[in-house]
């Protein structure tokens, strides 16, 4: 149950702490006077994105507050104890807009974010305005009704729940068979690609080890060049060895006929040692490779073959390696295809039965629950002042779908003499007004929601019909805690607590103020909705309505 809500800095109300009691309390004042800012400020309580345009001229800040009883709100207690929030029986939301636009929400003292402050306002608040009528109009919100009146709820989301599974096993069969094709279209080529990269024999490392090789023959090459040549220096005929016994022969034969060549010739012969000893070492070097002309040719003919193969791909051996894996895989995947296939269809049949069976079962409850529905809501829309309205609930069969195999639309003819017609035709926004109201009457035992706002659910209407209306929300002021804005004095007489907006000026600034509205207060203000508060002959009148009302 909501206690109290205080109020600062936001639109056009400067400060304000509002008590809230048990039951049906009516919220009245002229129009423009600030009734909205209220609702407005309870939506941002529930989670409702803020905006600093609501901040009142001059002020930081923005702040609302809304304390809640939630001693037997079992709902709200487990969301908290899942957010790690402190559990008492009060609960305190509070909401702060900043000029910066940014705003900051907190449940009992903890920072939240707007999705935990949503999923947790859903427990202490239902907002019903012209909006939630618009959905009315909604063919698509006519089976939740009936589900939430037909207490389907464990049942639809064990159907839910099987349905997704189906789903997805129809699309992962879907998706199967468009793959199946793919790879059957490609299956040539697949086979080719993996046969040409099969024969290629792949290795990693190849590629590099060849290089080495054929890097190596060729400075192998070099080396017995240079030594060929440098041998034939040496040792061809009349080559360096030759010419150097020649030089020495003829230095000694000089020597002994001419004395001062002596010297000349013992230094030849010192030199001649170390020759002959570098000569002879000369000789005994081998190239340090021999690779044949065979071994050779058939590295570079590897090589020239890994290149065409990595230009023809456009990737290295790596990735070539690891591509005909894949083709292995896909060409393997083909040939699985089709068990595959027949094990999906198999588990989507078995599924499909079991949905069948569950949506039956809620077909049934709908269709059992419906008459049962429809005069309910009938019997309370003829209170409301349409006695010769007719409500049917119509449930036409369709395909497996989302939520069974049910469409369901609410028909009524507001009239004698007409046939039902859809809800989004047949109907006004008065008389919409009391179908969502009837259907809140009915659904009230069954909803655990604790508070209800109506937004001007009287609109469009006056009179007797305004008498009937208060009733239905007196009477569910016995199961929910109600809040409704009114401008008919005959459902505010109903009420059991009552709220005035006022708005005044003071010294050039605009004020709006919400006040609790005691016995002499409740008097002064139906009076007013009535015309004239001064009046003593609408006093009385008023008076009159309000022991009725007790």
């Amino acid at each position: 149950m909501l206690q109290k809500i205080f109020i600062q800095d936001f639109a056009i109300i400067s400060e304000n702490t509002i008590q809230f009691g048990p039951g049906f309390t009516a919220i009245t004042g002229e129009t423009g006077a600030g009734k909205s800012i209220l609702l407005h400020a309870i939506r941002l309580i529930c989670g409702e994105k803020a905006n600093a345009s609501m901040i009142r001229l001059n002020a930081e800040k923005a702040v609302i507050e809304a304390t809640f009883n939630i001693t037997h709100n079992t709902k709200a207690k487990n969301i908290l104890d899942r957010l790690e929030i402190d559990i008492e029986d009060e609960l305190i939301i509070r909401r702060e807009l900043l000029k910066s636009g940014k705003s900051r929400a907190r449940v009992n003292d903890a920072v939240v974010n707007l999705v935990a402050l949503q999923e947790l306002s859903e427990t202490l608040i239902q907002m019903h305005g012209q909006s939630e009528q618009v959905l009315l109009r909604d063919i698509r919100t006519h089976e939740q009704m009936l589900d939430d009146y037909c207490m389907n709820h464990e049942l639809l989301e064990n159907y839910k729940t099987l349905y997704n599974e189906w789903s997805q096993k129809k699309q992962a069969a879907e998706n199967l068979k468009k793959r199946a094709t793919e790879l059957a279209i490609q299956k040539d080529f697949l086979k080719f690609q993996f046969q040409e990269l099969s024969n290629a024999k792949l290795k990693l490392g190849e590629e590099e080890s060849l290089e080495e090789l054929t890097s190596s023959a060729s400075k192998g090459e070099v080396e017995r060049r240079f030594l060929e040549d440098m041998s034939r220096i040496l040792e061809s005929e009349n080559g360096l060895l030759d010419q150097l016994r020649s030089f020495s022969s003829k230095l000694k034969q000089l020597a002994n006929r001419l004395p001062q060549y002596e010297i000349n010739f013992q230094t030849y012969e010192a030199l001649q040692e170390p020759l002959e000893s570098f000569f002879k070492d000369f000789e005994s070097i081998k190239p340090d490779t021999e690779i044949s002309p065979r071994e050779l040719e058939s590295a570079n003919t590897r090589l020239a073959f890994l290149q065409q193969l990595k230009r023809k791909y456009k990737t290295d051996i790596a990735s070539l390696i690891n591509l005909k894996s894949t083709r292995e895989k896909e060409l393997s995947s083909i040939e699985n295809l089709d068990s595959d296939m027949k094990e999906f269809q198999k588990q989507i049949s078995e599924l499909e039965n079991q949905l069948l069976v569950l949506a039956k079962e809620l077909s049934t409850k709908r269709h059992d629950k419906a008459k049962i529905l429809d005069l309910a809501v009938e019997t309370i829309l003829h209170e409301l002042g349409m006695p010769g309205a007719r409500f049917k609930t119509e449930i036409q069969n369709t395909p497996l779908h989302s939520t069974g195999i049910d469409q369901v639309e609410f028909l009524m003819a507001p009239n004698i003499g007409e046939g039902e017609k859809s809800l989004k035709r047949a109907v006004s926004g008065g008389e919409l007004s009391r179908v969502l109201l009837a259907f809140k009457t009915v659904l009230a035992e069954l909803d655990t929601t604790p508070l209800l706002i109506f937004d001007e659910v009287d609109s469009g209407i006056s009179g007797e019909v305004g008498n009937k209306i208060g009733e239905a929300l007196q009477k569910l002021g016995k199961h929910h805690q109600i809040l409704s804005i009114t401008h008919l004095h005959q459902v505010a007489s109903l009420a059991q607590n009552q709220l005035a907006v006022k708005k005044e000026e003071i010294e050039n600034r605009t004020y709006s103020k919400i006040f609790n509205l005691d016995y002499q207060g409740r008097l002064l203000e139906l009076s007013r909705m009535l015309g004239d508060e001064h009046s003593q002959t609408v006093q009385e009148h008023v008076k009159q309505l309000l022991e009725a009302a007790q």
